[in-house]
C-alpha cells in the first residue's frame, strides 16, 4: 500500500476531514491534499507526526510492502515472541494447578482414614488376596480417591499436570504440525 492510501485511510478511520489534519500538522490543507493523491511527499517531520498522531510507526508508512504495522519484521517477531510466553505462562498455570488439586487430595488423604484392605496371598497358588476389612482403616491416597470416587477429578488434574508440562514445552506451531502429520 502506498503512503498516499495509507494517509487517506488512517485520516478516514480517525475521523479526519484533510482540514483537521492539516491543522494538527500545522500544514495547509493542499498539501494535505497533494499527499493524498501522491504528487507530494511529506517531509520527514511531518511523517513523524502522521505516524504520533495516528500511533502507527514511520516504516509503516515509508515502506510500501507494509499494509499494517504486523508486517514489520521487529513488531511481528516481538508478537509472536509475546504469544509464546503467555503460552508459557498459561502452561505453568494450568500444570500447578493440577498439582495443586492432586495435593490437596494428598493432604485430606493424610487426615482422613479410610478403609484399606487386608493383603494375604494363597499358599497353593501365590495370588495376592484383597480382603476390607470395616476395622482396617489406615491413611492411603489411593484408598482415599477410590473410596471417595475422585478418580474422574484427580485424572483431570493429572491431565492437567501434562498439559501445562505440554503448553510450557511445546510451541504452538510445532504442535499443530505435529497434529497433521498425525491425523494424515
Amino acid at each position: 500500500m502506498k503512503l498516499s492510501d495509507k494517509i487517506i485511510k488512517l485520516r478516514k478511520v480517525n475521523g479526519l476531514s484533510q482540514e483537521e489534519l492539516a491543522e494538527k500538522l500545522n500544514v495547509s490543507r493542499q498539501a494535505v491534499s497533494r499527499w493524498e493523491v501522491g504528487s507530494a511527499l511529506p517531509d520527514a517531520l511531518n511523517i513523524l507526526q502522521l505516524s504520533k498522531l495516528f500511533n502507527v510507526t514511520a516504516d509503516f508508512l515509508l515502506n510500501d510492502e507494509y499494509e499494517s504495522d504486523d508486517d514489520i519484521p521487529v513488531i511481528k517477531a516481538e508478537k509472536k515472541h509475546s504469544k509464546q510466553k503467555m503460552q508459557k505462562l498459561w502452561g505453568v498455570v494450568t500444570g500447578l494447578t493440577g498439582l495443586l488439586g492432586n495435593f490437596i487430595f494428598y493432604i485430606m488423604s493424610r487426615f482422613i482414614d479410610v478403609m484399606v484392605p487386608i493383603v494375604t496371598y494363597n499358599k497353593e497358588s501365590g495370588q495376592k488376596l484383597y480382603t476390607y476389612s470395616s476395622g482396617h482403616t489406615d491413611y492411603s491416597y489411593i484408598y482415599f480417591i477410590k473410596e471417595h470416587n475422585l478418580e474422574f477429578l484427580t485424572a483431570m488434574f493429572w491431565l492437567m499436570v501434562i498439559m501445562g508440562i505440554g503448553m510450557y514445552f511445546i510451541n504452538k506451531e510445532d504442535f499443530k504440525s505435529l497434529m497433521k502429520k498425525l491425523w494424515k
